[in-house]
């Protein structure tokens, strides 16, 4: 199983490093999430910190940027006004009070996480994009509202989510 995880840790992180630019992940405490005894199993098996090790590595060697970012209000910090929207871990959906944005919890999340490692690296937040407007008014899965309904387009620079 070690084997396992190390060859699928190996194969994913060259695969994301060689088909993107800039690498942004959360830089999460995996030693503080495997108290949790529920999930300990399921954090460990999944290897996130051989699969980062990995995505250094690669990145180093295909002078790519690979940025850890603090995982601090990803997920709750509205990713279109910055304003902060307190949630429960079973809410999937950031409804944001302030500017009115509906997007998936993850995706605000991803956005936020790629905002904070462009900011480290000294690049600016581009939100825009060609390409995705035709699908900009559709609703996903579950009623709500595609993640480009953020002033009709949205770049997640080869979203890694």
């Amino acid at each position: 199983m070690t084997r396992q995880r190390k060859d699928w840790a190996i194969k994913q992180a060259r695969c994301v490093v060689h088909s993107n630019d800039v690498i942004v992940y959360e830089d999460l405490k995996i030693a503080n999430m495997v108290k949790n005894h529920h999930l300990a199993k399921s954090i460990s098996d999944a290897s996130w910190y051989q699969f980062t090790q990995w995505l250094e590595y690669y990145g180093k060697i295909w002078d790519k940027a690979v940025v850890a970012v603090t995982p601090a209000y990803t997920s709750q910090d509205c990713s279109h006004c910055g304003h902060r929207v307190k949630k429960s871990l079973s809410t999937r959906t950031h409804s944001c009070s302030s500017c009115g944005v509906e997007i998936c919890r993850d995706t605000n999340a991803a956005i936020n996480i790629l905002k904070k490692g462009m900011k480290m690296l000294g690049m600016e937040w581009q939100n825009s994009t060609s390409g995705q407007e035709e699908s900009a008014s559709k609703d996903g899965k579950h009623g709500e509202k595609t993640a480009n309904t953020i002033d009709g387009k949205l770049d997640i620079a080869s979203g890694f989510l």
